[in-house]
């Protein structure tokens, strides 16, 4: 017998639905005692009753005790929780991680696609980042071999003057080397808890082995080139050809981030989202209804004058009215839902979402108080990016602990506590040497200054390739070396595909 959580129409609180009982009962009886027959049919004969029994007209209204019957119904259905469809739980990420993966072959210097195949890809890029605001994407340029430009990161800053130096002749060697540059992109993608996408951009795409290298991730592709006689549109179900307008970029955006709700509904679970808010329309809708002239209208109105000559208390009088038809939670989710995190945090009455709506307002230091109020292991989860954000490592990580005794599979929490311990490491270090130079006798001049006549040169450096590949590596070159990052890209990838032949010039 299937479960009824896996049923997708149901009710999440079907008991209500018992309450339909007695209100079938009670309009049941109020029916019975509006018919004459059965009011007077014990006191007045029945060949007599058929005859005083005055029938009403056909232009009466609806009878106001089916508009009752109607609004309760609804409105028991309502309460009962029906629902259809899924949502992610609250602090899940709402943005995919992308590697972006272009092909710099000369090929891609032809003009068939103006500018040309490469400034075109480079344009299209920009805008899929532009779009993609604040979630996190990543870089990588093959030909003959595969580098990495530009890890993980969600500031498009970082990432605009590399991918704006990118040409075909920074690479070491010509050729279409598509599988060692997705590998590598997997590669970066493999410590993230659920699987990301990796986006080619290329004019020639191999789609079976772009297949093969991406593992668990999903596959997005973008063809720059222009369409062949005969050609159609017909692509793979991945393929998208480059447009002239944003069409292409929508398209792509779209793929990703239904495999990555996809993904994150199988590492995280999914939960049913609660769909009863729409029958609160057609409980309106009945409830206008029950206007009479001169009655309800000018209680209306009087109501609305009453608010409107008190302006230096109208938000509390509106705050009033509201407590008389929404609970707390359900003027703190509206408050939540229109982005008043602030707001919505004052308005909760369940610690939970009120330590969320702190969480979004960057309040962290309520976030976590609120949040130690809640003993689950969602609270205990929130908790500890509550007190990551306090730069409280040592109670954060204790929180992760926590979860993760609870549910030792927790993904997110294993991968949010190795992140604070190395936070927590580097500050601790960066504590102990701080304390060591505060402890260092001060520097002094040197007495006397020689120079050796023997020395015939500057003392010689090797440069490793792990020098230039490290995550701020390229900040740390920019701020040395006067250079562009042309040069420095350059340098890198030549670097790369010298200690590395045989793997396609990977790091």
């Amino acid at each position: 017998m299937p479960d009824a959580a896996s049923i997708p129409f149901h009710f999440l609180r079907p008991w209500w639905l018992l309450a339909l009982i007695p209100v079938a009962a009670i309009v049941a009886a109020l029916l019975r005692r509006q018919n004459p027959r059965a009011q007077w049919g014990g006191v007045i004969a029945p060949h007599l009753l058929q005859h005083l029994i005055v029938q009403p007209g056909k232009g009466r209204g609806i009878s106001p005790l089916y508009l009752v019957a109607a609004a309760l119904v609804l409105g028991i259905v309502a309460l009962s929780g029906p629902t259809w469809r899924r949502e992610l739980p609250p602090f899940v990420e709402d943005k995919a991680p992308l590697m972006i993966v272009l092909a710099l072959s000369t090929s891609m210097d032809q003009p068939d696609v103006a500018p040309t195949r490469l400034e075109r890809a480079k344009q299209k890029v920009r805008d899929l980042l532009a779009a993609r605001s604040g979630a996190r994407s990543g870089l990588i340029a093959y030909a003959g071999t595969a580098h990495l430009v530009m890890p993980l990161t969600d500031d498009k800053a970082v990432v605009e003057p590399f991918l704006a130096a990118l040409a075909t002749g920074l690479m070491p060697s010509d050729g279409k080397n598509v599988s060692a540059a997705v590998t590598l992109a997997a590669q970066f993608l493999l410590s993230e808890p659920v699987a990301g996408t990796i986006l080619v951009v290329a004019d020639d795409l191999d789609e079976a082995s772009i297949r093969q290298a991406a593992g668990r991730n999903g596959i997005a592709m973008l063809r720059i080139a222009p369409a062949q006689p005969g050609e159609g549109t017909g692509f793979g179900s991945d393929i998208v050809r480059v447009s002239v307008d944003g069409a292409d970029i929508q398209a792509i955006e779209r793929r990703i981030e239904t495999r990555f709700q996809a993904a994150q509904g199988d590492a995280f679970g999914m939960q049913w989202r609660d769909e009863g808010y729409w029958l609160l329309i057609p409980i309106a809708l009945l409830a206008m209804l029950w206007f009479r002239r001169g009655t309800t209208v000018a209680w209306a109105l009087l109501l609305f004058v009453a608010v409107q000559a008190a302006p230096a208390k109208a938000q509390e009088q509106q705050r009033r009215f509201a407590n008389l038809w929404l609970t707390p939670d359900q003027q703190g989710r509206i408050a939540f839902d229109r982005g008043h995190y602030s707001e919505a945090a004052q308005r909760f009455a369940d610690p939970m979402w009120r330590g969320l709506a702190a969480y979004r307002a960057l309040d962290f230091l309520t976030a976590a108080l609120e949040f130690r109020k809640v003993e689950t292991v969602e609270g205990s989860f929130a908790l500890g990016n509550a007190e990551a954000q306090n730069h409280a490592w040592e109670k954060s990580m204790a929180a992760y602990d926590e979860v993760l005794k609870a549910q030792p599979g927790h993904l997110a929490a294993k991968r949010n506590r190795e992140i604070v311990a190395a936070l927590f490491e580097a500050a601790e270090k960066k504590r102990r040497q701080q304390e060591q130079d505060d402890s260092a006798p001060p520097d002094l001049k040197a007495d006397e200054m020689r120079v050796d006549p023997k020395q015939k040169g500057g003392k010689r450096i090797q440069v490793t390739p792990d020098d230039v590949t490290t995550a701020g590596a390229a900040e740390a070159w920019m701020r040395a070396v006067q250079t562009t990052p042309a040069d420095f890209l350059r340098l890198k990838f030549a670097i790369q595909a010298n200690s590395s032949p045989g793997n396609g010039g990977r790091p």
